[in-house]
């Protein structure tokens, strides 16, 4: 393998894969090599930033004493593995459609796969990058040697990871040689993507399921047999049972190689160029009467959301996450009981509706993306006489709904879990529905600055603005800032319980007040105009 071949490669698809980011660096000079390299740190700096949130929740863990939290942890990080590598390698090697950029060139199959396989690497690593936190602190608190203990957590690290690529990239391949693949594409990858939706939240439940233990010092989870034994090779890494779990995951991964080698190298030129054929033809459409323009724009605005990429990415930001921290309080054994709570907190439940609400909403919501998914199509709705201000707001309340129903089930399953009574409940799901209005108006009218006509791959329109960095620095920000208010807020309310009622009053009128001058400062400055 050329390895200058391979780097020209890879500083292609870096750049692709990031296009907003890519043209932030080139406005500031940045070119050749220097380029790459700072697309490069951009990666670097995301893992540390999704290891920095997700590692400050796991320190206070002894790992070595919790075999059941271990492997939960472990479980948890190899299904957002899963889902992550299998959007990556459908986006990177099928929704780019950038084959025929490669075939006049001399590039060879493991080349072109190489490029490919690293670029999408560099995205799952920051889903997957606390495992190597955990397996850290597993060996480092079992007394092992502080060198010897992060050399075995970056092997194993990378075993699970070669593993998990190595098997997602067999299953999507595997599917373009079905005939119905090439017929029905997106179809196929929607049902893939949600068998494997379904594949996470089955798995979170049954995990999720076990009893918990005391372990004397901390509360441990029920132990997740198949996992017990990488557990066992950071506490006790010289036992036969160690030995044997490296060796069985090294023979495991011989294996997939040598299946992705045949089945997946060797024709990789020719399934690309079948799929992206069967991909470019345009089937005939079939055309539907409707009754009025509302139902002709009602139906096309459903028919942007037909992406398979889309589809994912939104199921991924805007459920799983908050759907696994979520359901990592609620439902791990230690729960909080809300069912003795008065009405004197019916004001915090409403803040803490808002608050979550705020926080889940994003650049990477649909609500905040609605409008660019139009692409090329939004110049010729400019170009009609429709009202735009009747169209935008037709997308402002779809991508409105579709978030409030999701944040409303978030709401659900804390009410439920925690005992909350009904009123409490009812509370924060109108906080719940309030705070996604006001965080919807923000990042609509963002998506509507910042629209983009040529965009080719979802995330590009996540990354507009600030980037991964700005996305984690902002639900970073939100989240503080949230907590903080809330923490304020049950204090005040529990030690003036006499004045509960006056405190929520003066809060909701607060909130009336700062809402009205958003919405009067959106209309004003967004609506208005358009009208």
């Amino acid at each position: 393998m050329h390895k200058s071949q391979l780097r020209v490669l890879l500083a292609v698809n870096l750049r692709l894969v990031n296009p907003q980011l890519t043209d932030r660096l080139r406005k500031k000079g940045a070119s050749g090599t220097a380029l790459s390299k700072k697309l490069m740190r951009q990666f670097y700096l995301n893992a540390l930033m999704f290891l920095g949130i997700y590692g400050l929740t796991m320190v206070a863990f002894d790992f070595s004493k919790l075999p059941g939290m271990f492997t939960f942890y472990v479980a948890l990080f190899i299904l957002l593995g899963i889902s992550q590598s299998i959007s990556g390698i459908y986006n990177v090697f099928f929704a780019g459609n950038d084959l025929a950029e490669y075939l006049p060139l001399p590039f060879r199959n493991q080349e072109i796969f190489m490029s490919k396989i690293l670029v999408v690497i560099f995205n799952t690593v920051p889903f997957t990058i606390p495992l190597l936190l955990i397996f850290i602190m597993t060996a480092t608190r079992a007394g092992i040697f502080v060198l010897f203990g992060f050399v075995m957590a970056i092997l194993m690290y990378g075993l699970i990871l070669s593993l998990l690529l190595c098997l997602c990239a067999l299953i999507v391949f595997g599917l373009t040689k079905l005939k119905v693949f090439r017929t029905h594409q997106k179809m196929v990858m929607n049902i893939m993507l949600g068998l494997n939706a379904v594949l996470v939240l089955v798995g979170l439940y049954f995990m999720n399921r076990g009893s918990s233990s005391d372990t004397g010092t901390q509360i441990d989870r029920t132990v997740i047999p198949p996992l017990l034994p990488i557990f066992k090779v950071f506490t006790t890494p010289l036992t036969m049972v160690s030995l044997l779990t490296w060796g069985s995951l090294i023979v495991a991964l011989l294996i997939l190689l040598a299946l992705t080698s045949r089945f997946v190298l060797a024709h990789l030129v020719d399934q690309l160029t079948q799929v992206n054929t069967a991909l470019m033809a345009t089937p005939q459409r079939r055309h539907v009467r409707q009754h009025n323009l509302n139902q002709l724009l009602r139906t096309y605005q459903f028919q942007l959301l037909k992406d398979p990429s889309l589809a994912l990415q939104l199921f991924t930001n805007s459920i799983l996450l908050p759907l696994i921290l979520v359901g990592t309080v609620v439902f791990s054994g230690t729960a909080p009981n809300f069912s003795r709570l008065s009405l004197n907190w019916i004001g915090v439940w409403f803040v803490s509706g808002m608050a979550g609400a705020i926080v889940n909403v994003n650049q990477t919501s649909l609500v905040g993306n609605v409008i660019s998914l139009d692409k090329m199509n939004f110049d010729f709705v400019s170009a009609l006489p429709i009202p735009m201000s009747r169209y935008l707001r037709q997308k402002f309340h779809l991508g409105y709904w579709f978030q409030v129903m999701i944040n409303t089930v978030m709401a659900l399953v804390v009410g439920i879990a925690g005992r909350a009574p009904l009123a409490l409940d009812l509370a924060l799901i109108l906080g719940v529905a309030w705070g996604t209005y006001l965080a919807a108006q923000h990042y609509f009218r963002r998506d509507y600055q910042l629209r983009m006509t040529n965009w080719t791959n979802v995330t590009q329109l996540f990354n507009r603005g600030g980037g991964n960095l700005g996305l984690m620095l902002n639900l970073l920000v939100c989240s503080i800032v949230g907590a903080l208010t809330i923490v304020i807020y049950s204090v005040l309310i529990n030690l003036f319980a006499v004045a509960a009622m006056l405190i929520n009053i003066i809060v909701l009128v607060g909130i009336g007040l700062v809402s009205g001058g958003l919405i009067w400062h959106y209309r004003k400055t967004f609506w208005q105009p358009l009208d």
